[in-house]
């Protein structure tokens, strides 16, 4: 059998984000929040003034550079997904209870002319998008002692704590930081599915995350940990086809609105993936191996050497021997 530990990790340097990427991630963040907290100054004075929080994926460290993407321009786009809270706390005898249309407006318009593509009215937020491709989803929160809700444009103000997911996320994966390694893999695999086909959509990436946390395996070589977490996800999701929050709000299943073809669709691409994970597993040369998950993960994933394990600890062997064999002195 070929372990592909090592082809994992270097799949995971790939989709990872680096350094560089993430400064200029968080460079596009701040212009907005700069830009936001000088419409509110002017605007509105000392009447509300905006906090914000980070969240998501990339406070969660489990974002993924995703694959590039062509326009019909010809343009290359890379399509990075950013949610940068905005919350509003509330003060004496102040009213929350203004339209959600109106907070969505104000946000529009503090960003409106950011960037050359205008915002996006969306119902959980408002989107702003860049040049390059990548965008900064704007969900508007406002809080009331200890209530956070959400302003959704078309079910009304929604108790939501995303800083609630984030710890509780993060309590599981900092005493194993493979569990973020699961998640990218399981992101990485979401995003070249969908780009190979169009009318495959698979669940969000808050989605898979839960799923990955819930039934996460351990084991020391990652190849065997995905394996066996997405077969333990996939016999989960058989016997019940749902996906509870853990946190504000508490057991909202996020798959409720699944039709019956989503839902067959994901559980087929389940399926396999577990058969691509099971045939590498089960193979002993490193390349062949390596080529039943570039069929789920694309190239990205690397190819592995064309031998056995067998095969390498002959030739390692080898070099050994001949490094230790010393060269016997000149004779006269």
């Amino acid at each position: 059998m070929a372990t592909l530990h090592k082809e994992y990790n270097s799949f995971n340097s790939t989709i990872a984000l680096n350094s560089a990427k993430k400064e200029s991630l968080i460079t596009s963040r701040d212009s907005l929040k700069k830009k936001i907290e000088k419409y509110f100054k002017e605007k509105k004075e000392d009447e509300i003034q905006p906090k914000f929080w980070s969240q998501g994926s990339f406070k969660m460290n489990t974002t993924v550079n995703p694959i590039s993407e062509t326009d019909d321009s010809g343009n290359v786009r890379l399509k990075y997904d950013l949610d940068y809270g905005i919350y509003f706390i509330e003060k004496k005898g102040e009213d929350k209870k203004r339209s959600i249309d109106t907070w969505h407006k104000w946000v529009f318009e503090a960003v409106d002319g950011h960037t050359n593509t205008p915002p996006q009215k969306k119902n959980t937020c408002v989107r702003v998008i860049f040049a390059d491709g990548h965008h900064i989803d704007l969900p508007i929160y406002y809080m009331n002692g200890d209530t956070l809700e959400l302003a959704h444009k078309s079910k009304g103000w929604i108790n939501s704590d995303p800083k609630a997911f984030f710890d509780w996320f993060n309590e599981m994966a900092k005493s194993d930081p493979q569990l973020r390694r699961i998640v990218r893999y399981l992101k990485a695999w979401k995003n070249f599915k969908e780009i190979n086909n169009s009318s495959l959509k698979l669940p969000s990436g808050f989605a898979l995350t839960i799923l990955a946390a819930n039934n996460f395996v351990s084991d020391s070589n990652d190849d065997k940990a995905f394996k066996l977490t997405v077969e333990k996800i996939k016999v989960e999701l058989d016997e019940i086809f749902e996906c509870k929050r853990p946190t504000t709000p508490v057991g909202e299943d996020v798959f409720a609105d699944f039709s019956e073809t989503k839902k067959s669709n994901f559980l087929n691409a389940l399926g396999s993936l577990i058969e691509a994970c099971k045939n590498a597993e089960n193979e002993k040369n490193f390349k062949k191996a390596s080529e039943y998950l570039q069929k789920q993960l694309g190239d990205r994933f690397p190819t592995g050497t064309d031998e056995t394990e067998e095969d390498k600890n002959s030739r390692l062997a080898g070099a050994l021997l001949g490094a230790s064999i010393k060269p016997k002195p000149y004779a006269n």
